[in-house]
C-alpha cells in the first residue's frame, strides 16, 4: 500500500494562478460556512504562498482538493474550540515498574501510588490542552485590535497575523517550546515570537516570570486603538478557571 505521507502537498506544488485559487476558495468556503476572518487570512496567504502548510491530500492530488482541505482545517478548529475539548484517556499504558519504584523509594502504599498516578495524569492532561487554551484566550482579546487567529494550522509556523498581513505571531506557553519551523518570510513582513512563561531565580529558587507586557507591546505596536490591549496573567487565570468550571471533562485522570 502506498504511504499516504508521500501525498503531502503545499500550494506551491501546483502550477496555478491566484485567480484559479480564488475560484476554488469561493467554491468551498460556503460549503463549510467559515467566518469572514478566513477571507482575510486567505488573501494574506496568497501574497506569500510559502506560508501555506503541507496537507495530506490522499489520492486526490489537486489544488482544489488542497483548498478544500485547507478550509476544512480552519472550519474544524472553529467548530471545536479548546475550551469545549473533551479529554481522552492517555493512549499508552502506565509502566507498573515505575509505580513500584515510586512506592519503594518514597515508602508509600500501593493505593497512595495509584492516587499519585491519577494526579500525574490530571496534570499532564491539563498541560496538553493549556497551550491551545492560551491561544483561545489571546484570540478572544486581540481580535478587536485587528489580529486574526490562524487556527487549524492554516499558516505554517504562525498562530496569529495582523489584518494588514505585515506581522505574523507565534505563541508558545514556555520559552523551551519554541517552534523550530523556518522563519523565512516575504520582504517587509516579520514573524514575532512570544512565550508566556519564563523563570527567574532568587537564592537558587525558581519563580515564574510572565511575559504579558511584551505581548501587549506587539499587539499595540500594530494599531492605534484606544484603550490599548492589556492582557495579564490574572485575566488569563480567570479565563481558564471559567473554562474548567464550565467543562469538567476538559482534563482526565485516566
Amino acid at each position: 500500500m502506498k504511504d499516504m505521507a508521500t501525498n503531502k502537498k503545499t500550494i506551491t506544488d501546483f502550477n496555478v494562478t491566484n485567480r484559479e485559487l480564488e475560484t476554488a476558495y469561493k467554491k468551498y468556503r460556503d460549503v463549510y460556512n467559515v467566518s469572514k476572518d478566513l477571507d482575510i487570512i486567505f488573501n494574506i496567504a496568497l501574497r506569500d504562498k510559502e506560508r501555506f502548510p503541507s496537507i495530506n491530500l490522499g489520492n486526490d492530488i489537486s489544488y482544489e482538493r488542497y483548498i478544500e482541505r485547507w478550509i476544512k482545517s480552519y472550519s474544524d478548529a472553529e467548530n471545536n474550540t479548546p475550551s469545549k475539548h473533551i479529554a481522552n484517556p492517555k493512549s499508552s499504558c502506565s509502566d507498573p515498574a515505575v509505580k513500584k519504584l515510586v512506592e519503594i523509594a518514597t515508602g508509600i502504599s500501593e493505593s497512595e501510588a495509584n492516587a499519585q498516578e491519577r494526579h500525574h495524569n490530571l496534570f499532564m492532561s491539563a498541560e496538553n490542552i493549556q497551550g491551545d487554551l492560551l491561544e483561545e484566550y489571546i484570540a478572544i482579546n486581540i481580535r478587536k485590535f485587528g489580529w486574526l487567529w490562524c487556527k487549524g494550522n492554516i499558516i505554517r509556523a504562525v498562530d496569529f497575523c495582523s489584518e494588514d498581513g505585515l506581522v505574523y505571531l507565534q505563541i508558545k506557553n514556555k520559552n523551551n517550546t519554541e517552534n523550530s519551523s523556518s522563519s523565512a518570510i516575504r520582504e517587509g513582513t516579520e514573524i514575532k515570537k512570544w512565550y508566556r512563561l519564563g523563570t527567574s531565580k532568587q537564592g537558587g529558587i525558581c519563580f515564574p516570570a510572565y511575559k504579558w507586557e511584551s505581548l501587549n507591546e506587539i499587539i499595540n505596536s500594530n494599531n492605534s486603538f484606544t484603550p490599548k490591549c492589556n492582557l495579564s496573567e490574572q485575566d488569563y487565570i480567570t479565563f481558564v478557571s471559567k473554562v474548567a468550571a464550565e467543562n469538567k471533562q476538559i482534563v482526565s485522570d485516566k
